[in-house]
């Protein structure tokens, strides 16, 4: 029996490129367009570049996170779920919920009785 290979956690380098140049260029900017250097529209355009630039990275760095997360959890023979049975779940929750509000009168308070 052989065992499958580790998975291999995912680098957080472009990610932190993002968050460490886009504040930079944020700042590079606004220094251009308060010295009249570059027009505002422009500024603003690459004020939402380097949104988008980080965001972009950071759902990425969070794909390739929750893959490797499934990898291991899927390789870990000891850590099977078992299935939901759905129809349990609903009585137990529906009995859950009547229990809860039993406890409560029209005005919303708790009743001692």
């Amino acid at each position: 029996m052989t065992t499958p290979p580790t998975p291999e956690p995912p680098s957080d380098h472009r990610a932190s490129v993002a968050v460490g140049l886009a504040p930079v260029f944020v700042a590079v900017v606004f220094t251009l367009i308060v010295s009249r250097l570059i027009a505002f529209d422009s500024g603003v355009a690459i004020f939402l570049a380097c949104t988008a630039w980080v965001v972009y990275e950071m759902f990425d760095y969070q794909r390739a996170v929750d893959a490797y997360h499934l990898q291991c959890i899927q390789g870990h023979p000891g850590l099977r779920v078992a299935p939901i049975d759905s129809m349990a779940f609903a009585t137990d929750a529906e009995a859950a919920r009547g229990e809860h509000s039993r406890g409560f009168g029209a005005s919303g308070f708790h009743r001692l009785s």
